[in-house]
């Protein structure tokens, strides 16, 4: 069957199924959900009928509605990170009527009860999932003020950045944006080029993003390639029938370099964002639409940029008991490029020959979700996706564009069979196309199938067994398939202590990048290797949680990961790069994370401590580009209307790079400092980012942020 009828084929039978209409009549519940000390609506928040698959999240209002309930008495259970969960049994849903329920939750410092979708595809508590997973709400996001993710996300227990490229427990070390092992979903749907196979993280800014979910280790079993070493899942906000309209302003300037040799410009060197976005139902549909510019002169040559951003989400309930959703985003970029840096000594200049090189680029996404609940505890997820991305060097040694197309659609069924027992099936298919001066003209098609069960074995003890398939086959003619399973144990041993453990295999496919690359990029020859194999890991974690609200939280986890046929970048003496199967790893370590209130009202300490033990066994030394030590401390205190937080991140320095080996390097030690005052649907930020001015690379011979200045507005109204 050809890829195309294939997709034809899963598409007519979910769209079709849910055309089928349910005989009983039923009911529904609604309310709103509102903070117990200061009344304002809490959005986002997740509203569950336990024992079945139905769900919903409250909107920018607050409110909630769930449909096509049949009659009978229920358990509803509320939970939004940074509250105590709710739950009321009991209630009573009659034929034909609207039974109202109003939640109004109780600010909890230590969180309890919080619902994720990323670890099994489906929400559930944080608390049932088998793998580490980290959180960060729209509220956090805010308080950092970036307006990029990995600027964020340097924040989470466990990661750390080489640049753009992230790394979850030290799993994807660097290879010049060529694939990432770490997978990026934005509401589910993988967001990874079909050339370079990495993350664009300007694609969507943190203003539209609801809560950002990490999924550390091995997530294969359900997601496929690329989720080798975790997956980060971006659930962007909701429309709402509410009217309403966000805002947000920030402007801010770079201090001096350290040093006078530095300093390459007289010029104020400065930045500013501008973001709003609209909700409000217009029909029977909920519709938001955003917009956003920034831009920067950079703080080094060339590192300007402008970019333009946009996004639209459309949401309709076409049946009582199936929802549509489409949802778009578009980013435009123009900026100035620089791989490494003229010399130490003019650590924020580039090579005179390299001045001017720019790139340009665009992204385009638009993905379609179905969602038919065909019973309490059957439910039918439809998605299909498309996107684009383009780009053009206008480099001083190559001209080279690349324009890369990727498909995509699944099916997935959630089946709840009893209070006890949860099963998830899919089938999943992607065709990407590129055509690429830097790869060629290729395409690559992947088919999947994928299953996972959930049982309760008690009612303190979970199994969770999952396993996936993926055959994937590259235009030259080349093909793999991989098996994906996984295991997963937890066990509620009191209300306030947990223990789990999982085990699961992962991989990843090489990208066009790795396969295919033929360029000089920076000075830097890159040479094809169109018969990379598949890189493989078995990723093990145990660990326990320990919370007792609302003084003290604690997490410990314990991982071990084994590495097959590592995708690396191996330059030889003349600094020609090829990527080629070479690595036999392991990566272990553990993971230690406190949050705690000490008993003044409003102060809040988060503490987490990462230790790696990464070797490469073939060489017998340290993996390139992993950290041994990783440190994340925030520090708040706002009992009123003010709040001032600290955020300190200390990376040790890297034992082994590979392309420059000789070069100093240091640890990275990053102190952030933000004062907010808040009034009414109002806020002034003042932050200071890298207050200490500390000097230090990621990548090799590319200096990081120096110290920077800034002030933000937001507003809703």
């Amino acid at each position: 069957m050809r890829p195309h009828a294939k997709w034809l084929f899963l598409l007519t039978i979910s769209l079709g199924l849910s055309g089928l209409t349910h005989g009983q009549i039923s009911g529904k519940i609604s309310g709103r959900i509102t903070d117990r000390q200061t009344g304002l609506p809490i959005p986002g928040a997740n509203v569950l009928i336990t024992g079945t698959v139905t769900g919903a999240n409250s909107n920018a209002d607050g409110r909630y509605l769930i449909g096509a309930l049949a009659p009978g008495s229920y358990t509803i259970r509320i939970s939004a990170v940074g509250y105590a969960r709710f739950e009321r049994e009991g209630v009573r849903i009659a034929s034909g009527e609207t039974t109202a329920l109003n939640a109004a939750l109780q600010p909890m410092l230590i969180e309890t009860g919080e619902v994720v979708i990323t670890a099994s595809k489906r929400r559930q508590n944080l608390d049932d999932a088998p793998t580490s997973i980290g959180i960060m709400n729209s509220r956090e996001l805010a308080q950092k003020d970036n307006i990029y993710l990995d600027e964020v996300l340097e924040h989470a227990p466990g990661v750390h950045f080489i640049g753009s490229q992230i790394n979850i427990r030290g799993s994807s070390g660097f290879n010049y944006g060529a694939g990432s092992r770490v997978l990026l979903l934005i509401d589910g749907v993988p967001v990874m080029p079909g050339d370079s196979g990495d993350i664009k993280w300007s694609v969507i800014p943190a203003t539209q993003i609801e809560q950002v979910e990490i999924v550390k280790g091995a997530g294969s079993a359900l997601y496929g390639s690329s989720a080798l070493g975790g997956v980060v899942n971006l659930i962007t906000k909701s429309a709402s029938s509410t009217p309403q309209t966000n805002i947000r302003l920030s402007a801010g300037m770079y201090d001096k370099p350290m040093y006078g040799e530095w300093r390459w410009t007289d010029r104020l060197l400065h930045f500013d964002d501008i973001d709003i976005d609209h909700t409000r139902r217009i029909g029977h549909s909920d519709i938001m639409v955003a917009l956003g510019r920034h831009q920067s002169t950079g703080y080094a040559q060339n590192g300007y940029y402008q970019r333009v951003n946009s996004s639209l989400k459309w949401q309709r309930k076409v049946t009582p008991r199936a929802n549509l959703t489409l949802s778009s985003f578009y980013e435009a970029s123009h900026n100035g490029s620089g791989l490494m840096w003229r010399s130490q000594r003019y650590a924020l200049e580039v090579p005179k020959e390299s001045l001017g090189d720019k790139v340009r680029s665009d992204k385009f996404g638009l993905n379609l979700f179905h969602r038919w609940a065909a019973s309490e505890r059957f439910a039918l997820n439809t998605r299909l996706s498309w996107f684009r991305n383009y780009w053009k060097n206008y480099y001083h040694d190559n001209l080279n564009g690349s324009q890369a197309n990727r498909i995509g659609l699944e099916v997935q069924g959630d089946y709840q069979f009893s209070n006890l027992n949860a099963l998830t099936i899919g089938a999943e298919e992607s065709w990407d196309i590129v055509d690429s001066d830097l790869v060629g003209e290729h395409d690559q098609y992947v088919l999947s199938f994928y299953a996972q069960n959930e049982r309760k074995l008690t009612s303190a003890l979970a199994l969770t067994l999952g396993i996936r398939y993926d055959f994937q086959r590259v235009d030259t003619g080349f093909e793999d398939n991989n098996w994906s399973p996984k295991l997963g144990l937890v066990w509620h041993i009191q209300p306030w202590l947990s223990m789990r453990a999982s085990s699961g295999r992962g991989f990843r496919a090489a990208s066009m990048s790795e396969r295919f690359s033929d360029s000089v990029y920076s000075g830097l020859r890159l040479q094809p290797n169109p018969n990379l194999k598949s890189e493989t890991a078995w990723s093990h974690e145990a660990g326990f949680n320990l919370r007792l609200p609302p003084l003290f939280g604690f997490e410990l986890n314990g991982f071990f990961s084994d590495y097959w046929d590592l995708i690396e970048p191996i330059p030889d003496a003349n600094q020609n790069i090829k990527f080629i199967n070479v690595t036999r790893a392991r990566i272990s370590g553990g993971e230690a994370k406190l949050i705690c209130h000490p008993g003044i009202r409003g102060l809040i300490l988060q503490s987490a401590y990462t230790y790696m033990d990464p070797r490469d066994l073939d060489l017998d030394e340290v993996l390139a580009y992993r950290p041994r030590h990783l440190v994340q401390s925030t520090i708040s205190y706002g009992p009123g209307p003010i709040e001032v937080s600290a955020d300190y991140r200390y990376i040790s320095r890297l034992e082994t790079v590979k392309l420059y080996p000789n070069d100093d390097r240091v640890a990275q030690k990053t102190l952030d400092m933000h004062v907010t005052w808040k009034y009414a649907n109002w806020s002034l930020g003042a932050h200071v980012n890298n207050v200490l001015n500390h000097n230090h690379t990621q990548m090799e011979r590319t200096l990081m942020p120096i110290r920077h200045y800034a002030m933000t507005l937001r507003g809703a109204f």
